[in-house]
């Protein structure tokens, strides 16, 4: 089985918890995963997308849980 390449995302809907932070991270799971990412200790859930943005870029959506 070959490795899946790790690509870069951005959180493109971050939310007032988030203010205007920009939240960027690395991912090698294929797009359509919701993946969870711990951001200054907050959990962050966040579906992947193909969707590029800049250069190599890709998008990423903040998933909103409810507790």
């Amino acid at each position: 089985m070959a490795d899946r390449p790790i690509r870069t995302y951005l959180v493109i809907n971050p939310g007032p918890l988030f203010g205007t932070r920009r939240i960027t991270f690395r991912s090698s799971a294929p797009a359509g995963h919701v993946i969870d990412v711990d951001v200054d200790g907050r959990p962050v859930r966040a579906l992947l997308t193909d969707t590029p943005l800049d250069g190599d870029l890709l998008a990423a959506e903040r998933e909103i849980t409810y507790l």
